[in-house]
């Protein structure tokens, strides 16, 4: 397999271990567990003190010590469940807040990000009870003299400082995707049930004009590979292993053709998509101002834990139509092996509804889904319209032992080589 399509597997591969990161990341997260015989009431002491001392870090690694300690005391009913629920809210509002303090001073995005997206996933299940109101005490800092706060005060605070430095802060640095976005936004004249959307449609429109070029030379390579697979079968047929690979990795040289020439178009667009990302991340705040179709209807107020209220929350049934859009792209792509058709939609499909799972769990933005749907239908589109387009015939430029073939660059089909020009000795007059 890897013999017939090496570029194609190389992404698909690097695209897998990547979504596995992510997942290991989500579920698990970067902190390891280490056995502690503490108390709940010393770790959550311990953890007071490092909020005051503005130990995020610490802290952080703390956080699943004091809610395992917490879920072993309930187990054991120990404890009262409206005593668990005000202690459980308290671990999140002592991290988050300590995230909020060490991320203000070093105008760090991610940990802001992290400190309010913990209260947000929050509160769908504390809102509506006192105790997402009720203060608790945190250590005072310059930024932040106040010695108690709540999760609901807390929560704004972290969105508004969010904001601000999203405003304010170029992504990676330099690229000035807040205003990017926003200007994107006003050109529409920023009305809350189209401006916002159309946005996204805009900016994918952008994108993809960009990568165009990129795309285009990555399909049509993926075309070339393929007229190379009955040669790459016969292989297979004549030799295994080490002797099949370098057979295979011949006939690559005897056409001209380098099997990893497909994967840089792939690798090149990554950061692109990471750049959008953020940058929407930046703009998440403005996109609460927007609604589409479903998204702030009456019917999100009457099921806010399915349907987003705004385009700067998550919406479930967007993300069901975003893996639709994903596994009906991976359908309508045509092949580069139809030997191997089956297992190439089978691996697009897993691929598409593994994305689709993740972001159940993931904070993103509806109006990042919206653009990535829309990406999804102008991929599929380039992708119809490269498939039918004419492909050039290989012809063989290398000799297989390693010489180049004098090639008469006038004949039709014929690549330029750089061989030297065959003479023919001249007769002689009589």
């Amino acid at each position: 397999m890897s013999q017939q399509r090496p570029q194609s597997n190389f992404f698909q591969t690097l695209l897998m271990v990547t979504v596995i990161f992510l997942a290991v990341q989500m579920f698990l997260g970067t902190n390891t567990r280490v056995p502690d015989t503490s108390t709940l009431q010393e770790t959550l002491d311990k953890m007071r003190q490092l909020n005051a001392q503005v130990r995020d870090d610490s802290i952080s690694r703390l956080k699943p010590v004091a809610l395992g300690k917490l879920a072993e005391l309930e187990k054991k009913k120990e404890i009262q469940p409206e005593v668990a629920e005000r202690i459980r809210l308290e671990i999140q509002v002592l991290v988050s807040d300590t995230l909020l303090k060490a991320g203000t001073r070093l105008r760090d995005f991610n940990k802001l990000t992290l400190a309010y997206n913990d209260l947000s996933s929050l509160e769908s299940r504390y809102r509506d009870d006192a105790v997402w109101r009720e203060p608790f005490r945190v250590g005072p800092d310059k930024d932040f003299p106040r010695t108690e706060t709540s999760a609901e005060a807390l929560k704004e605070l972290a969105g508004n400082k969010l904001r601000e430095l999203g405003m304010a802060t170029p992504v990676w640095g330099f690229f000035p995707g807040y205003q990017m976005v926003d200007f994107l936004v006003r050109i529409t004249g920023a009305i809350p049930s189209f401006s916002y959307a159309f946005a996204g449609l805009l900016l994918a429109i952008f994108v993809r004009a960009l990568v165009w070029p990129l795309a285009q030379k990555q399909l049509m390579f993926g075309r070339q590979m393929a007229q190379l697979q009955p040669l790459a079968a016969e292989l297979r047929e004549k030799y295994t292993g080490q002797e099949l690979q370098q057979k295979t990795m011949e006939l690559y040289r005897e056409y001209g053709i380098n099997p990893m020439a497909g994967c840089l178009p792939a690798l090149i667009q990554m950061p692109l998509f990471l750049l959008i990302y953020t940058s929407m991340l930046h703009y998440r705040f403005e996109f609460e101002k927007g609604t589409f179709l479903w998204i702030g209807s009456p019917l999100s107020e009457k099921y806010p834990w399915f349907f987003a209220t705004n385009l700067g929350h998550k919406d479930y049934l967007l993300i069901i139509l975003y893996g639709i859009s994903m596994v009906v792209t991976t359908l309508l792509t045509p092949v580069s092996d139809p030997n191997n058709a089956r297992q190439q939609r089978l691996m697009g499909i897993s691929i598409a509804v593994l994305f689709a799972i993740l972001m159940f769990f993931w904070p993103v933005p509806s109006a990042f889904v919206l653009y990535w749907i829309f990406t999804n239908i102008l991929a599929t589109f380039q992708s119809l319209r490269a498939y039918r387009l004419p492909v050039p015939p290989l012809v063989k430029v290398n000799a297989p032992g390693g010489g180049v073939f004098p090639v008469d660059p006038n004949s039709v089909g014929a690549v330029r080589t750089g061989a030297p020009k065959v003479h023919r000795a001249k007769k002689k007059s009589r």
